[in-house]
This record gives C-alpha cells, sequence and structure tokens, in this order.
C-alpha cells in the first residue's frame, strides 16, 4: 500500500511537469558549409522567440540524408536557455507529384535540344575549318607561283595570313567553348534523369527532423545553429594563369570546382573549403593491450565444420573443430580498430589547406560544377623558353615565379592565356607558402625551334674495297632558333648525343659551332643545354657533327 501511494504521488507531481513543456515549430537556412573532399558539413540557423518553460523546437524542413552521430547545436540570443539535448526523426513524404516529373522531364529536353543546335553549330564550324584549310592551301600554292612574275606586296602578304590567322583562331575558340557546354549539358543531365529515376521508381523520399530540447529561464530570441555531416559533396581546386610580356608578370587565380548532390539547395551561403579528412565521434575507442609474439601461420578453417563464437566487442574468439577440439585463440592484435575523431578535430595527412571564401556562394543539388574564386596573386615573372627539337619542334613558355607567403597552393590543372589567348593548359604541383617555382605556360608559336639532319655518310672500307674491321658513321646536324615576337627571350635549348654504353663503340663529337652551357645537364649523360639569349626577330643557328664508330659485324641500336 505504502508503495503505491508513493507512486501516486510522483505522478502528480511529474504529470504538471509534462504538460507545460511548449513544442515550436520553426523554419531553417543553410547559412554556412564547410566542403571537404568527399563530404561537407552544413550549418542551418534557425530564429524564435521562447518564453520560459520547457520547450521543444522542431526544425521540419530538412529534406538531406545526413548522418546522425555528426549531429551539433548551438544556441545564442537574449533569451536565457539551457540545451537539453537534440535528435532526429526521419518521416516519410508523400509521393513526388506529376507536376514534377514534368517539369524534369521538360529540364532534359531542354537540355537536350541545346545540345543538338550546338552540335549542329559544330558541324558547320568544320566545314568553315575544310574551307579555311583551302584557302591556306591555294594560299601557299598561288602565292610562291605569282612570285614568278610578280612580287605580291607587303600589304597582301600580311592581310592575307592575319585574315587566315584571325579566323582559325575564332574557329577554334568556339569549338572549344560548345565543346565545354556540352560538357557541362552532359553532367546537368545525368544529375536530372538519376532525380527523375529516383522520384518515379518507386522510392519515397523522407525528410530529417531535428528536435532540439532547452530549459527556458528567461524570455526573449534564440538563434539556433544546427549542424550535420552530409555525402555526396566535394571541391578540387583548378588556375588561371594570365602571362603579360610587357608587364613582366603572370596573374595566377585559384577557382574551386565544387559539387553536391545533397537534395538541399546552396543559397547565399557562406563557404569554407578544407582538405582535411574529417571523421565523426564522441567515443574515444576502446585501449587494448598490444602483444606481439613470433609469426605462426595460421591453419586454414574447414568452412561449414566451423562455428565461430564472438565475444561482445564483435572479435572472434575461438574456432571449434568438427571432432570438438578447440583451435587456438584468434589475438585481438590481428583486427584493426578505426579511431573515430571528435568534430573540429581534423586528420592530417601532409598539408591541411583551409580556403575561407570572402563572397557567398550558390550552389545547386545537381551535381553541376560550380567554379567559384578563391584566391588571385599577381606574379613578378621572369619569362623563359625551353625546347628540346630532337623530340618536339616546339618552345615551352614557362616563368620563374615566388608564391605568395601566406597562401598554399595545391596540385591542379592550371589553364594558360598569353596576352589574352588561351593557349592551352598545363599543371601545377603542392606548391608551400613563400615557395619558389617554375609555372610553365604552354607552347608559345611566337618561338621557332628546329632540328635538321644535314647529312648522314657511312664509311666502312679502307682501300681497293678492302672492308675495315670497323664502320664509322658520321652525322652532321643544324639547331635552329628563331624569335618572332616583339620582345627579346631567353632560350634553354636542349640537345642529347650519342652515349656508349659498351667499350666497342666510339662516340666523337667534334665541329661545334657553339659551345653548351651543360654536357650533362643535371648529371643526365649527353644531355646538354644551350642558354640562347634571342633578340625580337632573331635568330640562332647551331652546327655540330656527332662520329660513332663501332665494329663492322656489330648493329648497334639507338642511331639515327
Amino acid at each position: 500500500m505504502k508503495k503505491s501511494l508513493i507512486f501516486s504521488i510522483a505522478l502528480m507531481f511529474l504529470a504538471p511537469a509534462i504538460g507545460l513543456a511548449d513544442t515550436v515549430s520553426t523554419k531553417s537556412k543553410i547559412s554556412e558549409v564547410t566542403v571537404y573532399a568527399m563530404d561537407a558539413f552544413v550549418t542551418r540557423v534557425a530564429s524564435s522567440e521562447v518564453k520560459p518553460s520547457d520547450t521543444r523546437i522542431l526544425l521540419e524542413d530538412i529534406v538531406a540524408e545526413f548522418d546522425p552521430d555528426s549531429l551539433r547545436v548551438k544556441g545564442h540570443g537574449t533569451a536565457a536557455v539551457k540545451i537539453l539535448g537534440a535528435q532526429v526523426k526521419k518521416e516519410f513524404l508523400q509521393e513526388t507529384s506529376v507536376e514534377k516529373v514534368r517539369e524534369l522531364e521538360n529540364r532534359i529536353q531542354t537540355l537536350e535540344d541545346q545540345n543538338r543546335a550546338w552540335q549542329n553549330e559544330k558541324q558547320i564550324l568544320t566545314e568553315e575549318k575544310a574551307y579555311l584549310d583551302s584557302v591556306r592551301l591555294f594560299a601557299g600554292q598561288q602565292i610562291p607561283e605569282d612570285l614568278v612574275t610578280k612580287m605580291p606586296s607587303p600589304q597582301d602578304l600580311e592581310g592575307t595570313l592575319s585574315f587566315l590567322g584571325s579566323k582559325l583562331k575564332e574557329n577554334f575558340s568556339r569549338v572549344h567553348a560548345i565543346d565545354l557546354e556540352i560538357r557541362e549539358n552532359g553532367k546537368k543531365l545525368v544529375a536530372l534523369r538519376r532525380e527523375l529515376g529516383e522520384i518515379s521508381g518507386g522510392r519515397q523520399k523522407t525528410r530529417q527532423i531535428v528536435t532540439v530540447d532547452v530549459e527556458v529561464s528567461r524570455a526573449g530570441h534564440l538563434d539556433l545553429e544546427v549542424s550535420y555531416k552530409v555525402s555526396g559533396a566535394s571541391w578540387s581546386p583548378v588556375y588561371d594563369a594570365r602571362a603579360q610580356f610587357d608587364k613582366s608578370e603572370t596573374e595566377l587565380v585559384t577557382y574551386a570546382i565544387v559539387s553536391q548532390g545533397t537534395g538541399e539547395v546552396w543559397e547565399d551561403v557562406d563557404m569554407t573549403l578544407s582538405t582535411a579528412q574529417v571523421s565523426v565521434g564522441g567515443t574515444m575507442p576502446e585501449v587494448n593491450s598490444w602483444f606481439v609474439h613470433p609469426f605462426q601461420p595460421r591453419q586454414p578453417l574447414r568452412g561449414a565444420s566451423m562455428k565461430l563464437r564472438a565475444k561482445s566487442l564483435g572479435m572472434a574468439d575461438m574456432a571449434m573443430r568438427s571432432g570438438g577440439e578447440a583451435e587456438e585463440p584468434m589475438l585481438a592484435t590481428n583486427m584493426a580498430l578505426e579511431a573515430e575523431n571528435l568534430y573540429a578535430q581534423a586528420s592530417q595527412k601532409g598539408v591541411s589547406v583551409v580556403y575561407k571564401l570572402t563572397r557567398k556562394v550558390t550552389v545547386r543539388p545537381d551535381g553541376s560544377d560550380q567554379k567559384v574564386p578563391v584566391t588571385a596573386q599577381i606574379l613578378s615573372s621572369s619569362f623563359e623558353y625551353s625546347a628540346y627539337p630532337r623530340m618536339v619542334p616546339l618552345a615551352y613558355l614557362t616563368s620563374r615565379v615566388t608564391n605568395a607567403k601566406d597562401l598554399q597552393l595545391l596540385s591542379g590543372p592550371v589553364n594558360i592565356f598569353l596576352d589574352g589567348d588561351f593557349v592551352g593548359n598545363s599543371y601545377v604541383q603542392n606548391i608551400a607558402p613563400g615557395e619558389e617555382f617554375d609555372l610553365y605556360l604552354g607552347v608559345d608559336e611566337g618561338v621557332k625551334v628546329k632540328r635538321e639532319l644535314l647529312e648522314k655518310k657511312s664509311d666502312d672500307v679502307l682501300i681497293a674495297n678492302i672492308p675495315s674491321p670497323n664502320r664509322k658513321v658520321t652525322y652532321k646536324y643544324k639547331l635552329t632558333a628563331e624569335n618572332y615576337k616583339a620582345q627579346a627571350g631567353k632560350l634553354n635549348l636542349f640537345e642529347t648525343i650519342p652515349v656508349s654504353q659498351d667499350e666497342r663503340i666510339k662516340v666523337k663529337v667534334s665541329q661545334v659551332s657553339q659551345d653548351p652551357q651543360d654536357k650533362d645537364w643535371k648529371d643526365r649523360k649527353g644531355v646538354w643545354r644551350w642558354q640562347l639569349q634571342l633578340a625580337a626577330g632573331g635568330k640562332v643557328e647551331i652546327f655540330y657533327t656527332v662520329v660513332v664508330e663501332f665494329p663492322r659485324d656489330m648493329t648497334v641500336e639507338g642511331l639515327e
């Protein structure tokens, strides 16, 4: 009887406390996102007016699937509030309307129509390029024939070359732009078709309801910040390098390519980009002993006849043989334990980089790439060229620059622009703050290089047609470098000289018209480097002769 009375009194006191709890449903908005390599941390803000009581605040407009263990809640404002706890509830939504399906189908149809239009324009440009190539071929044949009877004026020659150059450049630029548009549309189509398949394939949509319990001791305004981790988001760096010869500088702009398919629109949010690998957890892993022992090969288990008995930690403890004998217990040290870090502790490998964007960003959840500016810097540049005409008859422009002291550059592709024209792509490695590095700016058609074999002669007889025991092959080469630009430039011209790996093969270099600065460049045998100063409109020619002598009955690989 006494126990029943005590229980009844307890209920009398508990019932009013439960009844006093208020429930407030409030809307929230995404205010901040931190994007990592494979996921993101999203922060929502919600505001409400509260009065003294035990209050339950509901955030019911979260569509994205997120990890409930990652939920974090903070509060501030004029109200005096103590946060008692938070939890997540999943709720199934109603079936998607026919209007939504129709909208997605219309968007897909529009993108497909755009792609067909661009493909048609690309076909026209292809025909235009064929016509321009035919004009160039005609000019290349007709002008030499005209030189026999008359000399075309410089204006005629310049006009023809200028016309072909500008038209071909415009043609190339437009084709490149169309290819980019088609590629972007392709990404959007993949995302739209995936979304259409999800909503029309019988899968029911869900939403997450976050419930926050608070104790309010003073009425006022309360701002809640709710953060959670979502998958399906990523970012990667890309750079624009714009070289300006007349100013001896290069503008290096860092962009981030951000994409996400979380189901939520990130509209006008503050964004942070991080390379840290973040994981979430609130419990330190259990500390176990570390045992070492001699290696013993494990006996193979006999499938269906073996029974595993697990400990409470999920580790296999003992396997029983069919005959009833116990196997040796498997050591716990053979199983890897994955540690969990508290949020705001990032596991680092190498350099962890964080970029805080200075402007708000909008990223739609369709998986398309959003290019957002991150940083920009003007680098004082000392331009020079490098060429290896034996392999490629092109001159590559480089610039020795120094990175800003407060900026880390991550490895990524670089779009190259020379004097405003897009000329190709390059790549930059990880660059530390204040580090000096070579920025490769692609091929510059304004500097021409060429390697020519002027003569090849083989001597293998002495006199009276009597074969000699050795064969001697002589090569005469000419290296040419021409500068068609209005500015002088420095050129590192590379050439490889045959290197014998057999004492019976003799190599001799002679008649070198200009000695190189390096004959074994960076300890690479036979790699010669000339450092040439090319005046504006200037030309440099280098001649040399190589003689290779070897036994007559020997076949030598690697000779030209």
